[in-house]
Formats: structure tokens, C-alpha cells, sequence
């Protein structure tokens, strides 16, 4: 595939045209095929009835010019414009039309050697259009199954506040145990329903920016590649009609020379670059997913846990996803080693001489959609699994006992009853630290903050279901697979992870001292702010953490003070506030200090900021880093004098 285009970063959501466009590129050979056909039997009759042959040819040509060039239906036409392919054609024909005589053997190796070689080509490339169109179905139903989801999600959402205010109707009406019994059991039903919309609602939303970011733009850079492939055949298949023609009659080794160096010049890209111009729509992405509230219950879009029922289904929930996360993130890490090996390869499908290797190249492009599809299939399985974590994690207020340590999945049945199943659990839930909710609503929150890197020493990473997620990136993926002309990397190490700062309670709240205060895991000092610790260390707490994921310390054997990570700390003294209104953290930590661009980035893709702390990049910018990617998967970067956050893998 072309260096630097791409029909999936410029074109966005165009399957369906690049598709024909590619169709009818491929239909095309099967017409060149007969033309060498007619050509061999016509050989006999020498320059009379072959002019005749490449005049018909020349009307066929102007016929397709567009649809071969541009497509069926460009946004803007060519004009006199041909695709460089077309005009190579043209160049054959003119060149051919000045032969006047023929043989036997010429005729032969025609049929044998070219229209036998096309209908080869045109067969596995046929096959390999449906094989893509196929990938790209599969990739649709997921997206539409993901939609129906939501909507099947919000219909049991309302029937339950309708269930919940019918059973409320009555108890109000005819007080009594039975009736409010009831009216508990419809409100836990209610809130589970809601929680259940929620996590839908941002699955939907996730593997919506999937499929318009990553899974499209892979299909239409196959489709893109595979019609490459095609040019690389054909510009093959014309060489060696060139070369039998001069083996045949020296004298005409000059024309046919002039019609190899056309040949030559037939670049894939150009192809490319032709099709991209004319095609370019403006296009903008769908609306994501928002929480609609039901019209006779509850307004807003916070997570309810107000009873043992919700924690416990939540804590279900976290479990079964943070065990579909570890399978599939084995599974995808394993497929995305494969792929980059792959694109290794196919940046390097060159021969000495700068020509592509069309067969080399296609048998490439064949495995990598091999590949590929199970791979973006695992890919979205893993991204629900992680939806589920982080719309869980991140919305149960900090009061509550998410540690699944004591669910055994596999003895977990298929409900017969929900609070058969929810009264028979033990009390899995500490009281709040408040009595008011201090959640924020999702719409406030950073889809790109929800977990923290942990490896393994193997560096594989895994999920820890039940663990508090404090930073992070947002999906962890290959991203656009095959756009960069360097291998295929994965994210940064510290993506779509979770540490190990479980919510289990640490009881009733202790004295104000610090003698119980642990060093969880060994923290090395990068700013001058920041102090080194090690687990062990005697620490006091100079300040205490105000959302910022920091608290300030001091090593009581050295005297030295700074900040450290809070999620590396067991803090068992209180802070002297007592204040339960504190407003909530900030969606993104506010940088620390001021420090001058330790280097610059430049950005590969555009992007436009959606927060405040957010800055608007365009492709081909170079920006100075103000801060580096704490594992977030946003590093804060200066650009013209403007300051903001900027996603790590769109720059490089």
C-alpha cells in the first residue's frame, strides 16, 4: 500500500464506493483479459484487423475512463483527467495500433502467458473482494448489535421505573411489610436495569469510535490495497506482453519501449491520489450515545447503589468482565505480534529496482486480512470488557467493596431468581463514607481516565477486577493497523491496565496518627517535587490527596519531603477536614510545576479538543511537550503559545 495515502484516514465512512470503485477495477482486467484474447487470433491477420482491434478498444477506454479513474460516483469529475493506469492503457493501445505484423508464437504466448495469467488474477482478486466486503459485514452487525443493546437496555429500564412507581403506588396507598418488601424489590430491580443501561450506553459509545476509527478505516485500506495489488499485477502482466512483442518483431522495440516507460511510471498511488481528490465528502461522526432518563423516575445518569443488590450484581459483573478482559488481551496480543511482523513485510515488498512485486505483495496483503479479522473481532470483545471495568470502577463511590476475590464465576447459575440469588450472598458492602453520593456524572467524566498500568514481569498486562481505577488511557488497541509505514506497535505499556489499590474497606476511621501509614510499591522521584520511596519507609502525611491522584510526604528516616503517588500508599490517617461537600477531582490531574519542553512531537493525525484542557492539533504540527504521558495516554503539550492535552499515539 501507498506510503502516505490512505483512502481509510481520508475518506472515512466510504465503503460502499470504494468498494465499486474497486469492483470495477476488477472487472476491468477480465476486459484487457479478452482484449489479449482477440489480440492472439488477430495476430494472424496482421495490422489491418489488429488497428481495427485497438480502435474498439480506444471507445471501450473513453467509455470507463471515469468510473476506472474515479469511481461511479465522484464528488467531483475529472474533467479531461484519466487515472494514470487509464493513460497507460491509452499509450498501449497508440502503440499498438502502429504494429503491422504478427505470428504465430506471438499469438500463442498472448493466450497463454496473458489472458490466462488475467483470468487467474481476476478469480483470486474477485475472491479476495468478497473475503473484505464479508469483514466489513462483520464488523457492521457488531456495531448494530452493540445499538440494539442500548436500545433493548432503555426499554427495561423504563418497564422497571414503571414496575418501581406501580409497587411504590401501592404502598403508599396500603402501608404494610408486604407492600414495602415489594416496592424494596422493584427499586433493586430498577437500579440494577439502570446500571445495566449505563454500561450499554458506553459499550455502544466505545465501539461506535471503534468501528469509524479503526475497523472501517482497516477495511477500506484493504480494499485500497487490494486495488493496488491489481495495478501491481497489471503493470506486470503488460511487461511481459511487451516483452513477447519485442523477442517477436525488433521493430517495433521502440514504440513498445515507450509503452514499457509508461508502465513504469504507473504508480499505485497515483491511482490512489486520483480516486481520494474526487472523492472527498465532508463527513462527520455520529452522535455518541447519551443517558435519556425515563419519564416518571429518576433524571440522572449516576450509577444507583442504595442496597446489597446493586453492589452485589456490580461485583458479578466486575468479575465476568475482568476475566473476558485477561482472555482476550492474551489472545490480541498474540494477533497484533502476528500483524507486525506483517507490516514489517509489506513496507519492505520492494524489489532492488524499485518496482513492486505484485505477487509478493498481494500473498502479503492476503495474510494480513487473514489476520486481521480475527484480530478486530477479539479487539471488540476486549473493548466491551473493558467498558464494563471502567463504568463500574469508576462511578461506585470509593464506600463501597468491589473486591471479587470471593466470587466464583463458575458456580454462578443462570438466575432463576434475581434476589434468590442477591439475599443468599453474604453482606458484601461497607456503609459510604458519606451519606450523599459523590459521584460525577458521566457526562463530566474523561472517557480517556480509567485505569492505571500494571505488567507483569513478562510484560503481558492484565486486569484486576475489584481494583479502584485512578488514570489511563482510554481503548487499548492497535489503533489504525497498517497507516504507518513502520511496524505495528501497540499502545503505550501503561494502556487499558489496573493497579492493585483495591476498594476493601479499611474499617471504622482511626485516630489521626501515622504510625500504621505502608509504602505499597517503590516509587522513583522524576520532578523536583516528587520524593523517592520504597516499601518499608516510615512516612507521614503533610498533605493529603484533593483529587489530583498525589499526597504530600515526608520520609521520617531521611526528612525529606515531596509528592508521591497516593495509589502507591496505604494511607491509615484521616485528614483533619471533615467537610463531606468537597467538590470532586478534576477529570484530568492539573500539571505539576512548570518545566521547559523537554523535546517536540509531530502530530500524525488531527484532532479537536472536546474538554477545556484540551488542545486542537492538525496533522503535520510540531509541538513542544510540557508534560510527559504519565501513562494516561495524554501528554500536556505548547503549541503557538497555546497550552493543553493531546492524545500520546496521534503524534509521533
Amino acid at each position: 500500500m501507498s506510503k502516505q495515502l490512505s483512502i481509510g484516514n481520508e475518506l472515512k465512512d466510504s465503503f460502499k464506493d470504494t468498494h465499486k470503485w474497486v469492483q470495477n477495477n476488477l472487472k476491468w482486467l477480465r476486459d484487457i483479459e479478452l482484449f489479449y484474447r482477440e489480440r492472439a487470433k488477430l495476430e494472424h491477420e496482421y495490422s489491418e484487423k489488429l488497428s481495427g482491434l485497438t480502435k474498439d478498444y480506444f471507445n471501450k477506454k473513453s467509455n470507463f475512463s471515469v468510473a476506472l479513474s474515479v469511481g461511479d460516483n465522484p464528488a467531483m469529475t475529472p474533467g479531461s483527467a484519466e487515472a494514470a493506469s487509464v493513460v497507460t492503457w491509452n499509450e498501449v493501445l497508440t502503440q499498438t495500433e502502429n504494429i503491422s505484423k504478427e505470428h504465430w508464437r506471438l499469438s500463442r504466448d498472448f493466450e497463454g502467458q496473458i489472458a490466462s495469467q488475467l483470468a487467474k488474477i481476476h478469480s483470486k482478486m474477485d475472491t479476495t473482494l468478497s473475503q473484505i466486503s464479508s469483514f466489513n459485514d462483520e464488523m457492521v452487525t457488531k456495531r448494530d448489535n452493540a445499538y440494539q443493546e442500548v436500545h433493548k437496555a432503555k426499554k427495561k429500564y423504563d418497564e422497571a421505573c414503571s414496575s418501581m412507581e406501580t409497587a411504590r403506588n401501592k404502598n403508599t396507598k396500603s402501608p404494610g411489610e408486604r407492600n414495602r418488601q415489594k416496592m424494596e424489590e422493584r427499586q433493586a430491580e430498577m437500579n440494577i436495569a439502570k446500571n445495566e443501561y449505563l454500561i450499554r450506553i458506553n459499550q455502544a459509545n466505545r465501539i461506535k469510535d471503534k468501528f469509524y476509527f479503526q475497523d472501517t478505516p482497516e477495511a477500506l485500506d484493504l480494499l485500497q490495497d487490494l486495488n493496488e495489488c491489481r495495478v501491481l499485477f497489471l503493470n506486470d502482466i503488460w511487461k511481459t506482453a511487451s516483452s513477447i512483442e519485442k523477442a517477436t518483431l525488433e521493430k517495433v522495440s521502440e514504440r513498445l519501449d515507450t509503452a514499457n516507460s509508461m508502465v513504469t511510471e504507473n504508480k499505485p498511488s497515483l491511482t490512489t491520489a486520483m480516486f481520494i481528490k474526487h472523492n472527498a465528502r465532508n463527513w462527520n461522526e455520529p452522535k455518541d450515545f447519551l443517558f435519556q432518563p425515563s419519564p416518571i423516575w429518576q433524571d440522572d445518569e449516576n450509577f444507583v447503589i442504595s442496597a446489597e443488590p446493586e453492589i452485589s450484581d456490580l461485583r458479578i459483573k466486575l468479575a465476568q468482565a475482568g476475566q473476558e478482559y485477561n482472555k482476550f488481551h492474551d489472545m490480541t496480543e498474540a494477533e497484533m505480534s502476528r500483524l507486525s511482523s506483517l507490516n514489517d513485510k509489506r513496507c519492505k515488498a520492494k524489489s532492488k529496482d524499485g518496482d513492486y512485486q505484485g505477487e509478493i505483495y498481494y500473498d502479503i496483503m492476503k495474510a494480513y486480512l487473514a489476520a486481521v479479522t480475527p484480530f478486530t473481532g477479539h479487539e471488540t470483545l476486549k473493548l466491551q470488557a473493558e467498558v464494563q471495568l471502567e463504568s463500574i470502577q469508576n462511578n461506585v463511590p470509593s464506600g463501597f467493596d468491589l473486591n471479587t476475590d470471593d466470587i466464583d464465576l463458575s458456580k454462578i447459575k443462570k438466575k432463576s431468581g434475581l434476589f434468590s440469588k442477591l439475599k443468599s450472598k453474604t453482606n458484601i458492602m461497607s456503609a459510604p463514607s458519606h451519606s450523599t453520593s459523590h459521584l460525577m456524572p458521566i457526562r463530566n467524566r474523561s472517557r480517556k481516565l480509567f485505569g492505571t498500568g500494571s505488567n507483569d514481569t513478562n510484560g503481558d498486562t492484565h486486569v484486576t477486577p475489584g481494583t479502584r481505577a485512578t488514570g489511563g488511557t482510554g481503548i487499548s488497541s492497535l489503533g489504525h493497523l497498517s497507516r504507518t509505514s513502520s511496524a505495528v506497535s501497540t499502545e503505550n505499556d501503561a494502556a487499558s491496565t489496573y493497579t492493585a489499590d483495591t476498594f476493601s474497606t479499611k474499617g471504622s476511621e482511626s485516630s489521626n496518627t501515622n504510625g500504621n501509614n505502608r509504602v505499597l510499591y517503590a516509587f522513583q522521584a522524576r520532578d523536583n517535587d516528587e520524593i523517592s520511596i520504597n516499601p518499608g519507609d516510615s512516612i507521614k502525611v503533610l498533605t493529603f490527596d484533593t483529587g489530583s491522584g498525589w499526597t504530600k510526604l515526608m520520609n521520617n528516616a531521611t526528612g525529606d519531603q515531596g509528592l508521591a503517588p497516593t495509589s502507591y500508599l496505604e494511607i491509615n490517617e484521616n485528614p483533619i477536614t471533615t467537610n463531606t461537600d468537597r467538590a470532586p477531582p478534576p477529570s484530568v490531574p492539573p500539571p505539576r510545576g512548570s518545566k521547559k519542553p523537554s523535546h517536540t512531537l509531530t502530530v500524525q493525525y488531527s484532532y479537536n479538543a472536546q474538554e477545556d484542557n484540551e488542545m486542537t492539533i492538525r496533522q503535520g504540527d510540531v509541538v513542544n511537550v510540557l508534560k510527559e504521558d504519565n501513562g494516561s495516554g495524554w501528554t500536556l503539550a505548547e503549541l503557538d503559545g497555546d497550552s493543553g492535552l493531546i492524545p500520546t499515539n496521534y503524534c509521533k
